[in-house]
């Protein structure tokens, strides 16, 4: 149980959780990934700046809670983004087609 509290505070636990939310998105939506591309950038830069790589600059505690804002407002938009195309995915809609097997 401690080794898990662990990861979920190193910062290369958040980036591989990253990794697998943009695996499991372009395995669920395929070419319509494309759409959320920018939301999922955003939350790229901002793991990136509240876990930097070893040896970088961690930001001030003012600019980490600011940052979190910042990332759990993506974070919430990508979800409402993510919801809609899954329903355009799973109802057929036009342009879902290489994602539903359909062509």
């Amino acid at each position: 149980m401690k080794d898990e509290a662990q990861k979920k505070t190193q910062p290369g636990g958040a980036r591989a959780r990253l990794g697998q939310l943009e695996q499991a998105i372009r395995a669920e939506l395929g070419t319509l990934d494309a759409a959320v591309e920018p939301l999922l950038a955003a939350v790229r830069s901002d793991v990136n700046a509240l876990h930097p790589e070893s040896g970088g600059t961690l930001l001030a505690p003012k600019e980490q809670e600011s940052r979190q804002e910042k990332l759990l407002g993506t974070l919430n938009e990508l979800e409402d983004v993510l919801e809609a195309l899954q329903l355009a995915v799973r109802s057929g809609r036009p342009g879902s087609a290489a994602v539903s097997g359909g062509g």
